[in-house]
């Protein structure tokens, strides 16, 4: 949809907000949602809902809208001096302009070299790859103790789910689920290993899961509470 009467809506709200629009012949009615990374309107449309109609009910929602982009947590720049979250922790970002060893993680924080225009870059594709590695690693470790072992793990650049499994057992997680605390990295990755032996959300599932989450961690109640409460931010941070 566009034109002039989705150009009068776009002025109604705060200046280089999108709307992204999409028909879908699945859906039953107009839905709106907020795309947390972009800050994007997505206005999904049934095939029988014709353009006025929605425009209309868009127009209805622009307070709401309004409210729901105001409330999305600050979008950090990654640059110098200021901070990332790796298992739950600020970790500083150290720009050192003369050090020729790319990025590094020590106990002083993360250290990024080279121009300061490459900053940004390079934390987040240091980031992706030490997500690789840790959440590889925590993923084989609790592969091993439930006995269930998926065909394949994939790391991507998602945005509305933490994790998935298929039924021919290949797992994606979010790269991202670096940057929670290491007991919601866990609740994640026993969550879809235990796919591989209920693929549903049954009593089964839910009991073999709550069986693998380690004694006096935090459990999936408060995992998943966690999640809705801090995981736009987490998904805005990088």
């Amino acid at each position: 949809m566009s034109g002039p009467e989705a150009q009068g809506l776009t002025s109604m709200l705060p200046p280089t907000v999108p709307l992204i629009w999409k028909r879908s012949a699945r859906a039953r009615r107009i839905t709106l949602r907020i795309e947390p990374v972009r800050g994007e309107v997505i206005v999904t449309v049934p095939q029988t809902v014709t353009k006025d109609r929605a425009l209309a009910f868009v127009h209805q929602q622009t307070e709401w809208i309004a409210r729901a982009l105001a409330a999305l947590p600050e979008k950090p720049a990654l640059t110098d001096g200021s901070h990332v979250m790796i298992d739950g922790h600020h970790v500083p970002i150290l720009h050192d302009p003369t050090a020729r060893r790319g990025c590094w993680l020590d106990a002083d924080g993360l250290h990024v070299s080279g121009d300061a225009s490459h900053t940004t870059r390079r934390v987040r594709d240091f980031l992706q790859i030490l997500a690789k590695e840790r959440l590889t690693q925590t993923l084989q470790a609790h592969s091993e103790t439930m006995a269930l072992y998926p065909t394949r793990l994939d790391l991507r650049e998602v945005r509305t789910r933490w994790g998935s499994c298929t039924k021919q057992g290949r797992i994606m997680l979010s790269w991202r689920l670096l940057m929670a605390p290491v007991p919601i990295q866990n609740y994640v990755i026993i969550h879809e290993l235990a796919h591989l032996k209920h693929f549903n959300h049954g009593s089964d599932f839910w009991a073999l899961v709550d069986s693998f989450i380690p004694e006096g961690r935090i459990g999936r109640l408060a995992a998943e509470r966690w999640l809705r409460e801090n995981g736009t931010a987490l998904l805005r941070a990088a």
